[in-house]
Protein backbone atom coordinates (compact mmCIF):
# COMPACT_ATOMS: atom_id res chain seq x y z
CA UNK A 1 0.00 0.00 0.00
CA UNK A 2 1.46 3.18 -1.38
CA UNK A 3 1.48 6.17 1.02
CA UNK A 4 -0.65 9.09 0.21
CA UNK A 5 2.22 11.55 0.99
CA UNK A 6 4.33 9.34 -1.46
CA UNK A 7 1.62 9.80 -4.56
CA UNK A 8 1.56 13.92 -3.49
CA UNK A 9 5.36 13.87 -4.02
CA UNK A 10 5.01 12.22 -7.07
CA UNK A 11 2.56 14.56 -8.33
CA UNK A 12 4.37 17.85 -7.19
CA UNK A 13 7.70 16.63 -8.66
CA UNK A 14 5.30 15.55 -12.71
CA UNK A 15 3.96 18.86 -11.93
CA UNK A 16 7.30 20.89 -11.20
CA UNK A 17 8.88 18.87 -14.22
CA UNK A 18 5.76 20.06 -16.65
CA UNK A 19 6.24 23.62 -15.52
CA UNK A 20 9.83 23.53 -16.31
CA UNK A 21 9.79 22.92 -19.79
CA UNK A 22 9.30 25.25 -23.03
CA UNK A 23 5.55 25.95 -23.34
CA UNK A 24 5.62 24.46 -26.96
CA UNK A 25 2.60 25.49 -29.73
CA UNK A 26 0.22 23.21 -30.43
CA UNK A 27 0.07 21.54 -34.45
CA UNK A 28 -3.05 23.89 -35.93
CA UNK A 29 -5.42 21.26 -36.48
CA UNK A 30 -8.61 21.16 -39.36
CA UNK A 31 -10.89 22.82 -36.63
CA UNK A 32 -8.57 25.33 -36.13
CA UNK A 33 -8.19 26.09 -39.33
CA UNK A 34 -12.05 26.20 -39.83
CA UNK A 35 -12.35 28.53 -37.33
CA UNK A 36 -9.85 31.19 -38.08
CA UNK A 37 -11.43 30.90 -41.63
CA UNK A 38 -14.86 31.79 -40.29
CA UNK A 39 -13.67 34.65 -38.44
CA UNK A 40 -13.85 38.45 -40.83
CA UNK A 41 -10.35 39.90 -42.06
CA UNK A 42 -9.27 42.80 -39.92
CA UNK A 43 -10.13 45.87 -41.23
CA UNK A 44 -7.36 48.79 -40.94
CA UNK A 45 -8.61 51.10 -38.85
CA UNK A 46 -7.22 54.83 -40.14
CA UNK A 47 -9.87 56.84 -38.48
CA UNK A 48 -8.84 56.18 -34.85
CA UNK A 49 -5.63 57.67 -35.51
CA UNK A 50 -7.03 60.43 -37.20
CA UNK A 51 -9.67 61.05 -35.14
CA UNK A 52 -6.90 61.32 -31.83
CA UNK A 53 -4.58 63.42 -33.85
CA UNK A 54 -7.56 65.94 -34.56
CA UNK A 55 -8.93 66.12 -31.71
CA UNK A 56 -5.90 66.81 -30.29
CA UNK A 57 -4.99 69.81 -32.70
CA UNK A 58 -8.34 70.84 -32.38
CA UNK A 59 -7.94 70.70 -28.37
CA UNK A 60 -4.84 72.86 -28.51
CA UNK A 61 -6.22 75.48 -30.73
CA UNK A 62 -9.03 75.96 -28.59
CA UNK A 63 -7.21 75.99 -25.16
CA UNK A 64 -4.43 78.66 -27.19
CA UNK A 65 -7.76 80.82 -28.23
CA UNK A 66 -9.68 80.57 -25.22
CA UNK A 67 -6.26 81.12 -22.67
CA UNK A 68 -6.31 84.32 -20.87
CA UNK A 69 -4.29 87.53 -22.80
CA UNK A 70 -1.15 87.47 -19.98
CA UNK A 71 -0.83 83.94 -20.27
CA UNK A 72 3.14 83.20 -20.57
CA UNK A 73 2.04 80.33 -22.93
CA UNK A 74 -0.04 82.09 -25.19
CA UNK A 75 3.20 84.92 -25.05
CA UNK A 76 5.59 82.56 -25.84
CA UNK A 77 3.70 81.68 -29.31
CA UNK A 78 3.67 85.63 -29.96
CA UNK A 79 7.48 85.46 -29.21
CA UNK A 80 7.99 82.62 -31.78
CA UNK A 81 5.97 84.26 -34.88
CA UNK A 82 8.41 87.21 -33.97
CA UNK A 83 11.52 85.05 -34.09
CA UNK A 84 12.06 85.42 -30.47
CA UNK A 85 13.10 82.27 -28.59
CA UNK A 86 12.34 83.52 -25.09
CA UNK A 87 11.63 81.30 -22.23
CA UNK A 88 7.68 81.42 -22.42
CA UNK A 89 8.32 80.41 -26.39
CA UNK A 90 10.80 77.49 -25.40
CA UNK A 91 7.99 76.27 -22.96
CA UNK A 92 5.17 76.89 -25.84
CA UNK A 93 7.50 74.73 -27.98
CA UNK A 94 8.11 72.20 -25.38
CA UNK A 95 4.29 72.10 -24.81
CA UNK A 96 3.68 71.27 -28.24
CA UNK A 97 5.70 68.68 -28.32
CA UNK A 98 5.02 66.91 -25.53
CA UNK A 99 1.22 66.93 -26.52
CA UNK A 100 2.35 65.91 -29.86
CA UNK A 101 3.53 63.06 -28.41
CA UNK A 102 0.76 61.80 -26.63
CA UNK A 103 -1.46 62.10 -29.60
CA UNK A 104 0.94 60.11 -31.55
CA UNK A 105 0.82 57.46 -28.61
CA UNK A 106 -2.68 57.07 -27.98
CA UNK A 107 -3.10 57.05 -31.82
CA UNK A 108 -0.31 54.19 -32.41
CA UNK A 109 -2.22 52.23 -29.53
CA UNK A 110 -3.27 48.92 -30.38
CA UNK A 111 -6.81 48.01 -29.74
Amino acid sequence: MTDRHDDDDALDRLLREDAGRDAQALAAGPFEARVLSALPAPRGSWWKPVLVVGSAALGSVLALAFAPGDSSLLHGFVDLVQQRYTPAAIAGIATSVALLAAAIVVAAEAD
